[in-house]
């Protein structure tokens, strides 16, 4: 028996080097120094991968003789990076069809330059039931192929389903996946828009009550299979043909006298449905029924007024909530006894002055609530006086809060006097609101008062100048929101250390804030600044200089440090980060990219070769770089 050496090389996982040992045979040992029983063997769940030749196959601007070279290479992953590139060569494609490497074949069939029919033919017939799911699945595989996929000998769920999915399939296999398909691959055919007048016979016949049911609600489903389904013997099934407004009126006539309240309810609904049938329903035993036809926009109006006599409150509340109610029945509503009835009134647009002041009158808060929130209150200055000085403050809010209404500059000098914070808050919101009565209210000391106001767009700046020395997070964060902070009023805010962060990330911060944030001592925060798209070119500059590699990174990512030669002072970064997001950056020079691919670290080397700018030659030079990578 032999004792094995460790003969050590180097591999590299992303940047860390690894040391894997290989046997060699050495001289032997006693047989009494090896334990009784073998060792367990120490494996290691990885596999070596040429990374920066696989960030060159998969780079679409690799001259097509190198990618011809990398077709024959012996790592898997390149050949599956290859594979997946859609600028290579039919020749290309022929060989990497005869991989034994299952993945490199299914990366081929992901393509969306798919090899030529010849050569899909022959996978389909040789291939393995993953090869064909993937090729279903590819909206670009021919008809031909997708037909020859469908006849089998095998079938899995996720084969049918794609060849379902995919808007290449022919009519007539689709009409095949109507029989042999499996629930979910039926019931995924019932609503699609693309079924053949024979695909929709084949499903109405389904024996899932499912299948059907979904079939009966597809809008494009011909009249005479809806007229079947509404005779269906299951209520699911009647209660979807029901609701599809391409229902023969006949069949909702007969369906408005079915036996099942759920299918009459459905009809009720269906705004197709004709005004006899509605007028019957009207007078159906079943209060649900009735209160779906006073919602419905369609019912009469001879119907609507009959409805508002209903003995069920729910009934005429869901009539005064219908737009094409009659100003009589409405009228009548808004002096119903029942306050769900009138609180539904006190929202309609179509409120006369009477009906205005009739519910500004009601005892219930819940009314007068709904009644100042209402646009149309306007119309009744009485009405907007009583509700100023309503004993509820929720009313008053609702009405401070209404941005339709024109309530008067005298109104809103009343309710900004309110004593209770949560009228202010509703009024500070208000964008109606003069800006001098918005100014008087920046004055109260409420926290809930000045992040309403932070919020109003139609604020002064210097208002907003003012909330931004607030020592109040929210109403900070309220101002951040904005998009038309003023400058100097973000200048102010950076002094808040909780609100440097959100300033660092928020699109719209101005440039010489960002520029004063780069000389925080905090070095997120100056990575984040380094990562805004809108730094200035002169900040950037001096991030690109910052003792912490992570801002510098931060710089070399930034595509606004392709201005000037920026890029090129961080490519020759002693940290290999650095490096990597100069030659990851889209706006990377050729030339940096020239110098870059000969870095000694192969995760920069790994970063020009993925890069779409890198020269060509450059790329063929990198497709020979056998460093070597463990990924799992």
């Amino acid at each position: 028996m032999r004792i094995a050496k460790l003969l050590i090389a180097p591999v590299f996982i992303s940047s860390v080097v690894l040391t894997i040992g290989f046997p060699v045979l050495a001289q032997e040992a006693s047989e009494q120094a090896l334990p009784a029983s073998p060792k367990p063997r120490l494996e290691l769940d990885s596999f070596p991968m040429e990374a920066i030749k696989v960030a060159v196959a998969a780079n679409p601007q690799t001259p097509k003789e190198t990618l011809a070279g990398l077709a024959k290479s012996r790592d898997g992953f390149v050949r599956r990076a290859l594979a997946g590139n859609p600028a290579i060569s039919e020749e290309i494609k022929d060989l990497l069809a005869q991989d034994q490497d299952q993945m490199v074949l299914e990366a081929l069939l992901r393509n969306p330059r798919l090899p030529a029919a010849s050569i899909l033919q022959k996978l389909t017939e040789n291939g393995q039931p993953r090869l064909k799911e993937t090729l279903a699945a590819n909206g670009n595989t021919p008809a031909p192929i997708l037909t020859k996929l469908s006849q089998g000998p095998q079938y899995t769920e996720y084969l049918l389903l794609s060849l379902a999915r995919n808007p290449n399939t022919p009519d007539a296999v689709v009409l095949h996946l109507c029989k042999i398909g499996d629930r979910l691959v039926r019931t995924f055919l019932a609503k699609s828009p693309r079924l053949s007048p024979q695909a929709f016979a084949q499903l109405a016949n389904d024996g899932d009550l499912g299948v059907k049911a979904m079939l009966a609600v597809n809008p494009l489903c011909p009249p005479n299979i809806l007229d079947e389904l509404a005779r269906d013997s299951h209520a699911t099934v009647r209660e979807s043909a029901a609701l599809n407004s391409a229902t023969p009126l006949t069949a909702l006539s007969k369906l408005a006298l079915d036996e099942k309240l759920d299918v009459r309810a459905a009809v009720a609904q269906n705004l197709s449905t004709s005004p006899q049938d509605l007028e019957k329903l009207a007078s159906d035993r079943e209060a649900a029924i009735r209160l779906i036809v006073a919602s419905n926009s369609k019912t009469p109006q001879a119907m609507l007024d009959k409805l508002a006599s209903d003995p069920v409150a729910a009934v005429r509340a869901a009539l005064a909530l219908n737009p094409t109610l009659s100003a009589a029945s409405l009228t009548t509503l808004a002096q119903d006894k029942t306050i769900a009835v009138c609180q539904a009134a006190a929202i309609s647009s179509k409120l006369t002055v009477a009906d205005i002041i009739t519910l500004a009158g009601n005892k219930s808060p819940l009314v007068r609530l709904n009644l100042a929130a209402n646009p149309a209150l306007a119309l009744s200055a009485r009405a907007v006086s009583d509700l100023s000085g309503d004993a509820d403050a929720r009313v008053r809010a609702a009405l401070a809060r209404n941005s339709q209404a024109e309530l008067g500059t005298e109104t809103f000098l009343k309710l900004a006097k309110d004593e209770d914070a949560l009228v202010r808050e509703a009024l500070a919101v208000n964008p109606k609101v003069p800006k001098e009565t918005l100014t008087s209210l920046s004055l109260t000391d409420s926290i809930t008062v000045q992040t309403a106001l932070a919020k109003n767009p139609a604020i002064d700046a210097k208002t907003l100048l003012k909330l931004a020395e607030s020592d109040y997070t929210s109403v900070r964060n309220a101002l951040l929101s904005r998009k038309d902070l003023p400058s100097d009023a973000l200048s102010k805010l950076t002094a808040a250390e909780e609100v440097k962060f959100v300033l660092a990330t928020r699109a719209q911060t101005d440039k010489q804030v960002l520029s004063t944030l780069a000389v925080d001592p905090d070095p997120s925060l100056r990575t984040q600044v380094a990562n805004h798209p809108a730094v200035q070119t002169s900040t950037l500059e001096k991030l690109a200089q910052d003792q912490s590699q992570y801002v510098r990174a931060a710089c070399a990512s930034n595509t606004q440090a392709a201005a000037g030669n920026l890029l090129s002072l961080l490519a020759r970064d002693k940290e290999a980060l650095v490096r990597a997001r100069v030659a990851a950056n889209a706006k990377c020079a050729p030339e940096v990219l020239k110098v870059l691919a000969r870095d000694e670290s192969p995760e920069v080397r790994r970063a020009t070769a993925a890069n779409p700018n890198t020269p060509v030659e450059v790329l063929s030079a990198l497709a020979d770089d056998n460093t070597v990578w463990l990924t799992r």
